[in-house]
Formats: C-alpha cells, structure tokens, sequence
C-alpha cells in the first residue's frame, strides 16, 4: 500500500506490481514468436541533440510531422522528430498504416552526414521496454536499446510512467499470422489439376527444408538458371 514516506519510484513499482497479472495465452504467444534481439551498435554512443524539444507523455498529443497521423508513431531517439511507420500488408491482403514518413526522415538525414538510425514505437513503451528499430545499413532490423530510459529522459519521456496504447510488431504479426486469408493465394476450392514431369515436381520437404525449397523451385523456374546449370549438364 502506499505509504507518504515511500519514494516515488518505489511506490510506481508496488503499484505496477499490484496491477500485473499472469501472462495471458496472447502474451505467451508474443513471447514464444519474438526472436532475441541483437543489441544496436549504436545505442550506447547514439547522438542526440540538445534542440529544445520535449515529448509529452500523453498519446493523444502525438503526431506525424509529415502526414498528421495519431498513430503507428515512431520517434526518432537522435533528434525527437515524429514519423510515421512504414505501410504493411493487413489481413485481408490490402495496404494499410503509415506512410513511411520515419524512414524518410533517416534518409534525409543520413544524406546530410548525420546517421540518426534508432527509433522508438511510441506507442509501445512500458517499464519493462519498447520496440526499437535500427534503419542503419548494417542493421536493418528490431534491436535492443540497453540505455532506452536515458534517450527517453533525453525528450521529457518518463519511461516508468508510461502504459502501452498500441500493439507491439510482434503482436501486429501474430495477428497477421492467424487473421490473413491464405484461401486469396492458396486457390481454395477449385478444382485443381494434377500434374507430375519436370518443371512441376518440387524437393521433398525434410520437415525444415520449406524455404530452401521454394528458393530452388524460384530459380529453377528461369530461363537463365536452367540453361547455365542445366543444359550443359551431361544427359
């Protein structure tokens, strides 16, 4: 219970305590789907710059710089800008989300000489974390932050204030997993055809071998390839 005595961080961690629960099947899922991430090479000596801008911690505040979207935000731990993610794919096959307004910003950026590379989901910080991004050539990928709450701090972010308003990427894939119409790619329902002979049998699926497979068949079904690998080949 909270006592006038205690300091305010720990009467935040009691409270969060008193407010967790155990994980539920979603959260299980996310963690069971979520790779480990590396540890951005750039966090620990990342630039940022002392421009005067400050970040409030009321969601209903942010917003695009360019577009004016209110979500999908990504905040740039280098200079505080606010851009939009990068359109994806929805369950139902169509386009959806931003307009890629946060990596242009890095681009722009990055052609100026300054490699301002990681940033932040707004929208998914917690005590415990956040999404980060690294757009830098060499990473490309989800990262970790080991020093998130200082480059927080830097913007006026308490992050062990923050609650999480919107869904994490992994959860965004999760969902894109068990929602998407596999029936508009799979021709479900038709009558199909079978057919046997080279150019339509592929490799035996060894239980782990998909993806080499689908390469092999892609390759297989260029000219090119066929004719460098194969029409020389002895009969």
């Amino acid at each position: 219970l909270w006592h006038p005595e205690l300091p305010e961080l720990v009467g935040m961690v009691v409270e969060g305590v008193l407010k967790a629960s155990d994980l539920s099947a979603d959260e299980a899922q996310v963690m069971a789907w979520e790779d480990k991430r590396q540890v951005s090479k750039y966090a620990e000596s990342l630039v940022q710059l002392d421009n005067g801008i400050k970040i409030s911690p009321d969601p209903s505040t942010w917003v695009c710089a360019e577009s004016g979207m209110k979500e999908g935000l990504w905040l740039n731990l280098s200079d505080g800008h606010i851009g939009s993610g990068r359109r994806q794919v929805g369950a139902d096959g169509t386009m959806s989300g931003g307009t890629g307004a946060a990596l242009k910003h890095y681009q722009e950026c990055k052609a100026q000489g300054n490699n301002f590379c990681l940033c932040v989901k707004l929208g998914t910080i917690t005590p415990a974390g956040a999404d980060v991004y690294s757009y830098a050539e060499d990473e490309d990928d989800m990262v970790e932050d080991p020093k998130l709450r200082e480059h927080l701090a830097h913007w006026g972010i308490n992050m062990m204030q923050m609650e999480k308003t919107e869904k994490s990427m992994a959860e965004l894939q999760i969902d894109l997993n068990v929602k998407f119409d596999f029936d508009k790619i799979c021709e479900s329902g038709k009558q199909l055809q079978t057919l046997a002979g080279p150019g339509y049998v592929g490799l035996k699926n060894l239980g782990n071998s998909c993806y080499m497979n689908s390469v092999m068949q892609v390759l297989f079904s260029l000219d090119e390839f066929r004719e460098r690998y194969l029409g020389a080949a002895p009969q």
